[in-house]
C-alpha cells in the first residue's frame, strides 16, 4: 500500500474577495470626478442666468406663500415692493398680513387681533426679502430684443396696483405681474412673475433676442 504523498511549500490561490476596498488609481479618478462635477456646478451658480432665475424662483415661492398665508389666518396678507409708500420701489419686497384689515401695516404697538392686549401675536410683518444688487425691476429693452409686456404694459417693473399684491382671505388676487432682469447683462434675458384675478401664480421667461411675444 502506497502512502499518500503531500507537496509542502505551495499556496492554494483564492477568489479576489467581493468587498475588497478601493484602490490608490480608483480613489484619484473618483476625487477627480466629484471635482469636475462640483467646479461645474459652482461655475454655473456664479452666472447671471442663474441668479436672476433663483430670484425669479423665490418671488414665485414667497407669493404662493402669501396667498396660502392668508387662506390659513383668514386675513389680507401683501406682498410689497413699495413697503414705505415713497412711491419708488424697494431694493427687494416685504411680506406682511393686515389682521384688523384696515390695509395699512401696523406694528406690535397696535391692539390689531383686538384682543385688548398688545403683544407679539398683534405683529402684521411675516418677511422682508431682499434682492442683489445685480438684479432690478423692469426687462430688456425692445432694442436690445427684450419682450413685449404679457398684459398692457410694464409700468414700472411691477403692474399691480400702489406697487403691491394683495391677496385675500379667499386665495384671490388682482392681475398682474414683477418683471425682473438684470440690466447690465441683457443675455440672462427676462423673468415676469404674476397671478390671475384668482390668484393663481403663474411665471414665464422670455429669452433675450427671440420673439417679443416668446413668452416660455
Amino acid at each position: 500500500m502506497t502512502s499518500p504523498q503531500f507537496t509542502t511549500g505551495t499556496t492554494v490561490p483564492t477568489a479576489a474577495r467581493p468587498d475588497a476596498g478601493f484602490t490608490i488609481v480608483e480613489l484619484m479618478v473618483t476625487v477627480a470626478v466629484i471635482a469636475i462635477i462640483a467646479g461645474f456646478t459652482f461655475g454655473n451658480m456664479n452666472t447671471a442666468s442663474y441668479k436672476l432665475r433663483t430670484a425669479a424662483r423665490t418671488l414665485k415661492a414667497n407669493m404662493q406663500k402669501a396667498r396660502l398665508l392668508a387662506v390659513k389666518e383668514n386675513c389680507p396678507v401683501y406682498l410689497d415692493f413699495d413697503f414705505n409708500d415713497d412711491s419708488t420701489l424697494d431694493r427687494g419686497y416685504t411680506l406682511w398680513r393686515d389682521i384688523n384689515g384696515n390695509g395699512a401695516y401696523d406694528d406690535a404697538t397696535t391692539d390689531n387681533n383686538g384682543d385688548g392686549v398688545t403683544n407679539a401675536d398683534d405683529e402684521e410683518l411675516v418677511e422682508t426679502v431682499t434682492i442683489q444688487d445685480t438684479i432690478g425691476y423692469g426687462h430688456v429693452a425692445a432694442a436690445d430684443g427684450g419682450p413685449a409686456p404679457i398684459g398692457a404694459s410694464f409700468d414700472d417693473g411691477v403692474t399691480y396696483g400702489s406697487d403691491q399684491v394683495r391677496f385675500s382671505p379667499s386665495g384671490t388676487s388682482s392681475s398682474g405681474f414683477i418683471y425682473v432682469h438684470i440690466p447690465q447683462n441683457d443675455e440672462a434675458g427676462t423673468h415676469a412673475v404674476g397671478t390671475n384675478n384668482i390668484g393663481r401664480v403663474r411665471s414665464a421667461y422670455k429669452a433675450t433676442g427671440t420673439d417679443p411675444d416668446d413668452w416660455r
